[in-house]
């Protein structure tokens, strides 16, 4: 069972692309981690998966069982 699914998600900012046909799996027991520098989308994916945000193209999907969280950078 799949508990978080990411297919081609794109996102943009105006004419400028943040996220451009994103994808993984996460899947019970994987631990993982989201590296990268300022302005690479970081925040842009976590409020897309948090459903605060839509993708411009693409779907997420979460399992009915997985509660997301999101706490806003300040």
């Amino acid at each position: 069972m799949t508990l978080l699914t990411v297919n081609t998600v794109s996102k943009r900012h105006g004419d400028t692309p943040i996220l451009e046909s994103v994808s993984f799996t996460i899947n019970p027991g994987e631990r993982i981690g989201l590296i990268g520098p300022n302005g690479a989308g970081k925040t842009t994916l976590m409020r897309l998966i948090a459903g605060i945000d839509q993708p411009d193209s693409g779907s997420i999907s979460i399992a009915p069982h997985v509660r997301i969280g999101y706490l806003r950078q300040g």
